[in-house]
């Protein structure tokens, strides 16, 4: 399929998600779904549940793909296309459930893999049932909507900050789009692209100082859209794409010591900066243990890690290590 389509629906994304975020603002400013930005001096108050806007630009650029795409060039990869786009949607409706109803970790881990059960079907049934080289059989149905879930609260581990969640799944969201490319392998360029564009337009309204929330209906949405795209695509991928979320991976690690307690969120002074005093428990209590940032210079910090991480795993791909 040719790249300028996946250019369009990219465009199409954004731009939807650019007119439908200014109206979603002003409805949930008037409603209680709203939250205070801890990380400033005054506290002020910023809605909630902004995902939304992501999720619908996103199958705004889903819907431009399927009508101008020419049928063959949707039949490679019709089998896995409306699995793919029902497991990120069922994410997604998690996470709206969530930022308006507050669920149990266990049930945001357990209902987003029940919805990519079907994906993991499709996958072994078209006779992909290999992980990191090996043949896990009739497993690999349990094992990609483990990925999947895995991936879509591992987007939701680093949040808590402007411009954040959204950035790193946008750096996350390129970096695959050019993996893809280099390898040859598109089957998930149709999720990637219109996410890429959806993500971007959010980032406008998510930057410092932030206009709304993403919600976890962002995060488990394009944390389990990020992992449909590489689970459909070829092996290296999968591997590759697992590596981008390092950080993710590494925060997961630090949460453990608390027992999944404690937040990202530190001590804010009345310069803006932001210090932590505590036990170690994310990431971004270690930078600001290392330094008194203010939020914008966390936020790049945490970015630039995973820019690092995105250009090596670029260079072993170039270089055809993994």
């Amino acid at each position: 399929m040719d790249l300028w389509l996946f250019a369009v629906s990219m465009a199409a994304a954004g731009l939807s998600t650019l007119l439908f975020l200014p109206w979603l603002i002003r409805s949930l400013q008037t409603s209680t779904l709203v939250g205070k930005d801890l990380n400033k001096p005054t506290h002020p108050t910023v809605p909630e549940m902004g995902g939304v806007a992501v999720i619908l630009g996103f199958y705004v650029g889903v819907a431009v793909i399927t009508v101008l795409a020419p049928d063959q060039a949707l039949s490679g990869f019709s089998k896995f296309y409306f699995a793919a786009l029902s497991a990120a949607l069922g994410a997604g409706a998690v996470g709206l459930i969530d930022d308006m109803f507050h669920l149990r970790q266990s049930t945001k881990a357990l209902l987003p893999f029940i919805l990519a059960l079907p994906l993991g079907a499709a996958v072994f049934t078209s006779g992909d049932v290999y992980l990191l080289g090996l043949n896990i059989g009739l497993f690999m149905v349990l094992a990609v909507p483990i990925g999947v879930t895995s991936a879509a609260n591992a987007a939701n581990m680093l949040e808590g900050f402007n411009g954040l969640g959204a950035g790193l799944m946008t750096i996350i969201t390129t970096s695959l789009i050019l993996l893809s490319i280099i390898q040859g392998s598109t089957a998930g360029l149709f999720i990637l692209f219109p996410l890429l564009g959806a993500l971007l337009a959010f980032l406008w309204f998510n930057r410092f100082p932030a206009k709304v929330f993403p919600g976890d209906s962002m995060t488990l949405f394009s944390g389990a859209a990020i992992a449909c795209a590489a689970i459909i695509s070829s092996p290296p991928l999968k591997l590759q794409g697992a590596l981008l979320f390092a950080p993710m991976i590494v925060e997961f690690g630090l949460k453990s010591r608390g027992r999944f307690q404690s937040e990202n969120y530190g001590q804010v002074g009345a310069d803006g900066r932001l210090t932590w005093d505590g036990r170690i428990e994310s990431l971004s209590h270690a930078i600001m243990r290392w330094r008194r940032p203010t939020e914008s210079e966390l936020v790049m910090i945490l970015l630039g890690a995973e820019s690092v991480v995105a250009a090596f795993v670029l260079l072993v791909a170039w270089v055809g290590v993994v």
